[in-house]
């Protein structure tokens, strides 16, 4: 078979994002991925299309908050069929957001939110506009969606169906004018042949890549039962959320909430029981209206895995790093993968590596279904 032009490898939704960028351009592009797609960090997302708001709870607009300002626009037009790849069919849960205060916020941030500078992408709310069990709350309204993000994944993989497959990576071998991709499929070994490889694959690019890695562990909360749906930041004079709280259906159809923020970040090395202790503990105090003793609870422990920076620094934005004829990527973030794809994309042609425009045929490999989400897989507790 005649080289590919790119292998991409990782089946999250970066690589698949960039899968579909470079097969639009005329790149003749496969991607690999050895588990379910999405399987890591992509579903143990909460599907929030930032705009970098969270990110100035501080009163000022920071690297983070700056970097991710255009996404939320940028993904507005893909969700309208304006932009390829077309995700006009993916679920929106909500198109914004709230955040509202926990205590301790001081004037400084409510100031910041209702300047000029703000006043596009935060709304204060007016007691008559808040939900009943936030009526006695201060709740900005943020321009953020969020969205299914399994379905998204669908979407990409059923309009480039054709080029994602299942097999394992074993090793990769860079070669003076190509790339040799050797893998392991159903106890079997091949070789793939392409001009150009993009790993994509989270904690996977460690093994099969030289490039520095850090990982930023979390431990999620998931809570579940008869629950009111929200989306949103617990606030506090600090530079994270207290909590970040979504909502979703599960396979029965029960409301869980899925919680990131500080609890998640301070959790990450605790036992499970004690970050559900807290909380518990938390949403008792902020929600006493709920009826906390009749509900499940679980936890997801993640291994996020990002580009090296010094002193392990959040980076602001992703991390794409070139080898050769290999490229490796760390979104960082959901909201970025548009952003990672646009930079691939630019890449191939500084690496010499044009699009040939016509099919060349694919391997023969099996084809790969994606993945479920952590809470139709988590081991609930009373």
């Amino acid at each position: 078979m005649k080289p590919l032009d790119v292998v991409v490898i990782g089946g999250g939704i970066a690589g698949l994002w960039t899968l579909a960028a470079l097969r639009n351009a005329g790149y003749q592009a496969v991607l690999l991925e050895r588990q379910a797609l999405g399987t890591g960090q992509t579903l143990a997302s909460q599907g929030i299309i930032h705009g970098g708001t969270k990110y100035a709870l501080t009163g000022k607009l920071t690297g983070s908050s700056e970097a991710v300002r255009s996404m939320p626009q940028r993904w507005k037009q893909h969700l309208a069929a304006e932009l390829i790849p077309d995700l006009s069919a993916c679920r929106v849960n909500t198109p914004h957001q709230w955040m509202w205060d926990a205590g301790g916020v001081s004037s400084r941030i409510s100031s910041f939110f209702a300047s000029k500078l703000m006043s596009s992408r935060v709304q204060s709310l007016a007691v008559d506009q808040r939900p009943g069990f936030l009526r006695d709350k201060t709740i900005y309204q943020l321009q953020e969606p969020v969205i299914d993000v399994k379905s998204v994944l669908t979407i990409l993989t059923e309009q480039n169906q054709q080029a994602v497959f299942h097999a394992q990576v074993m090793r990769l071998d860079q070669k003076a004018d190509h790339v040799e991709v050797k893998l392991r499929v159903e106890n079997e070994e091949q070789t793939l042949q392409a001009m150009a490889a993009v790993f994509c694959a989270g904690t996977g690019n460690e093994p099969l890549q030289a490039q520095p890695m850090q990982r930023r562990p979390l431990q999620m909360v998931m809570v579940k039962g008869d629950l009111p749906e929200l989306w949103g930041h617990v606030i506090e004079a600090n530079a994270n959320p207290r909590m970040t709280i979504t909502s979703h259906l599960d396979k029965q159809g029960e409301v869980v909430w899925y919680i990131g923020g500080q609890l998640a970040e301070e959790g990450a090395k605790a036992d499970g029981h004690a970050v559900i202790q807290r909380a518990k503990q938390d949403l008792q105090s902020m929600f006493p209206a709920i009826d906390w003793s009749s509900k499940r609870w679980a936890t997801l422990a993640i291994d996020r895995a990002e580009g090296q920076q010094p002193g392990n620094k959040r980076p602001d934005d992703p991390v794409i790093k070139q080898d050769g004829r290999t490229i490796t990527v760390w979104p960082t973030k959901l909201v970025f993968a548009p952003l990672v794809a646009d930079e691939v994309l630019g890449m191939m042609s500084r690496l010499s590596v044009q699009p040939t425009g016509a099919e060349v045929g694919y391997p023969d490999l099996p084809s790969v279904e994606v993945g479920e989400y952590p809470w139709d897989e988590a081991d609930w507790q009373s």
